[in-house]
């Protein structure tokens, strides 16, 4: 989510070994789904859900360890984070 409620939604982690995949359960979706299979992908696994209690952006921006989160700066989708800010993740929403 973006703006006011822009936060971390959901905790993951990899689930397979980077690959290029061929089928894809979301090609469908795809505003060109002849780009879908030309990228490398990697299965994530679904961790916990915070739907109802979101890491929210404002929140972070005040935290000494993940203030400095992609999320914050560069909104999307699936980051990499060190094991610190991982530790942090937890221990608020573990």
């Amino acid at each position: 989510m973006a703006g006011e409620k822009a936060g971390i939604y959901a905790i993951a982690e990899v689930a397979e070994p980077v690959q290029a995949l061929t089928e894809l359960a979301d090609k469908d979706y795809w505003l060109d789904p002849s780009k879908a299979g030309s990228k490398l992908h990697v299965k994530i696994r679904c961790l916990r859900r915070l739907l109802g209690q979101p890491l929210r952006r404002s929140e972070l921006l005040y935290d000494r360890v993940l203030s400095n989160l992609p999320v914050i700066r560069a909104p999307g989708i699936n980051y990499k984070i060190t094991l610190e800010e991982w530790q942090r993740v937890h221990q608020l929403k573990g």
